[in-house]
């Protein structure tokens, strides 16, 4: 065809093409030698697992530590009369996920402007338990425990809780006569606990106590529900932990 050389190239040229190649330089037999030998088991596994965890270990640990807890408690299901209050209370975590809790409060009742109304709605019949101070003992249980970057350079650790318990409530009925109790009671709730430090907390919850209401005593009781919103610190002793490895 026009344009292609098909004849035979030059002696030189196929001599040149037919010469072996030049040995490789020294080492390089020896790289390839070690990159074709298995890695052996872990060996990778290890050095990745020195740069990333996969799983953490907590960043906050309560177990045998003690609580000193101070709160302050609103209710939030009563409308005519709203009660506040100063409450405590004293723990220990047998686990990190489980603690003994003997906390108290004590209630102050304030007077709404909606008293007016309710009386003139209800014909000045406007029933209302009056609730002093109670004392309960609560099995503290939190299931849910994580991590939040806060403002992008600080990570705060935080858990999940639910608590249930008995004790005594000290209120005055809601009729005639007006028993000022102690009165058995039952509680339960929940909220969220965040620690900045290794010895303090950050306490915000929601607590429904229950207890009987027994106006006059030849009817059958009533049962108070006093539904409070709380916010509160704590403090952990003692003020520092460590991890214990088996």
């Amino acid at each position: 065809m026009p344009g292609v050389d098909l004849t035979t190239p030059p002696e030189s040229s196929r001599q040149s093409e037919d010469a072996p190649l030049p040995p490789p330089p020294a080492g390089a037999k020896r790289r390839a030698a070690d990159e074709a030998q298995p890695i052996a088991p872990g060996e990778g596994d290890v050095a990745l697992g020195d740069r990333v965890k996969a799983v953490q270990r907590k960043g906050f640990l309560k177990r045998h530590r003690f609580e000193l807890g101070l709160n302050l408690p609103a209710t939030v299901n009563d409308a005519f009369y709203e009660k506040v209050g100063i409450g405590g209370k004293l723990a220990y975590n047998l686990e990190d996920s489980f603690a003994l809790a003997l906390r108290g409060a004590y209630f102050s009742q304030l007077r709404t402007s909606h008293v007016r109304e309710g009386k003139l709605a209800f014909s000045s019949q406007l029933l209302a338990s009056q609730i002093y101070g109670q004392a309960m003992l609560d099995g503290v249980w939190s299931p849910v425990y994580g991590k939040v970057a806060w403002l992008g350079s600080q990570i705060i650790h935080f858990d999940l809780y639910l608590l249930a318990g008995f004790g005594t409530v000290w209120s005055a009925t809601s009729a005639a006569p007006r028993a000022e109790g102690p009165h058995l009671a039952t509680d339960f709730g929940g909220g969220v606990r965040f620690y900045p430090t290794d010895w303090l907390a950050f306490d915000a919850g929601l607590i429904a106590t229950l207890y009987p209401d027994q106006p006059i005593t030849s009817v059958p009781s009533t049962v108070q529900r006093v539904i409070t919103a709380q916010v509160g610190l704590t403090f952990f002793f003692p003020f520092t932990f460590e991890y214990v490895h088996p």
